[in-house]
């Protein structure tokens, strides 16, 4: 790999620059293995990947300045039962983030970590474990979002709603400092007051869902998020599904999203 171009973020957090690599989440792997101090705060934006991915083995399209391209390395001191939840801190320090750069972009939230926008994918979250490490991917569409066949929600950007479009590095700083607070929240507090927050800037508490797990679909209204971060979803029997992972998809608002 060449050498990292670094800036300095705030006393302990540190971002790094890099061109054209795998992946940004595959950066930050190799750093843990060469650095022998305490990697917590570092954080690697990469211009373009080629092997980019998304959750659940998927391929995220990573062309070169079309998006912003990050990863951050954590080293968690709360339970290892806890971390998962991570992935809220992460997708709502984006929204906020988005908020303030992109006011002219709605962006909300879909659980379990994917940003949207009109029913269409912005952005997503990705945790790798790397114990005692956690290492937060975060991509997001600036320009020239991908169109991806097989996708349950088709993809959009920034571009598609303000002309002044910001840089790469401009979001990856803006997101480094709002995920080092809401971090350090999580760190002292747990995820209760995380959650609470997301939940707030959710599309989806509230609303009927579809959620497939595994080759199962469940179909209710979303209640709320259980402190660990699981999906609460009453079927229409009145029982009770508390579902870990899956693909949600809003119910009457699956032919928008071409299925």
């Amino acid at each position: 790999m060449g050498a990292f171009m670094a800036e300095r973020h705030t006393k302990n957090w540190e971002l790094h620059l890099k061109e054209t690599e795998t992946s940004a989440l595959d950066v930050a792997t190799e750093f843990i293995g060469n650095f022998d101090g305490l990697p917590e705060g570092n954080g690697f934006l990469v211009e373009e990947q080629t092997a980019g991915r998304g959750r659940m083995g998927r391929v995220w399209i990573s062309r070169k300045n079309d998006g912003m391209y990050f990863s951050v390395i954590l080293t968690p001191k709360r339970g290892i039962q806890e971390w998962p939840t991570l992935s809220f801190v992460a997708s709502l320090a984006a929204v906020q983030t988005l908020s303030i750069i992109c006011p002219d972009v709605p962006v909300s939230l879909k659980w379990p970590n994917d940003l949207m926008v009109d029913n269409k994918k912005i952005g997503g979250i990705l945790l790798e474990s790397a114990s005692p490490h956690v290492i937060i991917g975060c991509g997001i569409n600036i320009k020239n979002a991908p169109d991806i066949t097989d996708a349950v929600y088709p993809s959009t950007d920034i571009a598609n709603y303000q002309a002044d479009l910001p840089d790469a590095q401009e979001i990856a700083n803006a997101y480094m400092s709002h995920l080092e607070v809401l971090y350090e929240i999580w760190q002292n507090c747990g995820p209760a007051p995380i959650l609470a927050r997301w939940q707030d800037k959710s599309n989806i508490i509230g609303r009927q869902l579809t959620v497939k797990v595994s080759d199962k679909m469940v179909s209710g209204k979303c209640e709320a998020l259980e402190p660990d971060g699981r999906l609460n979803l009453v079927d229409s029997d009145g029982n009770v599904h508390l579902i870990t992972v899956g693909d949600v998809v809003l119910m009457g608002e699956a032919d928008a999203a071409g299925h």
